[in-house]
């Protein structure tokens, strides 16, 4: 199979914004004690004439599975992060726990959510 770049596709976003990463440590905070990171990505984009944003707290777990336990606890780091930063979780945040596994259905969600993606299928003249 050979595979080509397209042409480019002009996409209605106003922007994309991808925030500091933050480390979560499980004890001290060195290096070995790294346990997650939290990346947090903003999608500007127009709905009608108002802009809006969606936000997506993506947490990056080092160890290959995890307990219910830690589980619970990175997504409470994930809730400070937030609160920290005065986000409304109930509006326009999602956060999720992202493994191998999870990659794919986690694309898959972030651009099923991404409705306001215009121009994808528009035709060149």
């Amino acid at each position: 199979m050979s595979l080509t770049l397209g042409k480019e596709i002009a996409v209605s976003t106003s922007y994309i914004k991808s925030n500091p990463a933050v480390p979560i440590y499980k004890g001290e905070e060195t290096f070995e004690n790294l346990f997650g990171m939290i990346y947090h990505i903003e999608i500007g984009f127009y709905e009608g004439k108002n802009e809006k944003i969606k936000e997506y707290i993506i947490i990056d777990f080092k160890e290959y599975t995890l307990s219910n336990k830690d589980k619970e606890g990175l997504l409470d780091k994930a809730k400070e992060y937030c609160q920290s930063k005065g986000k409304d979780l109930e509006s326009n945040v999602e956060i999720f726990l992202l493994d191998n596994e999870e990659t794919e259905s986690f694309v898959e969600k972030l651009f099923d959510n991404m409705k306001f993606i215009r121009g994808l299928t528009t035709k060149r003249g």
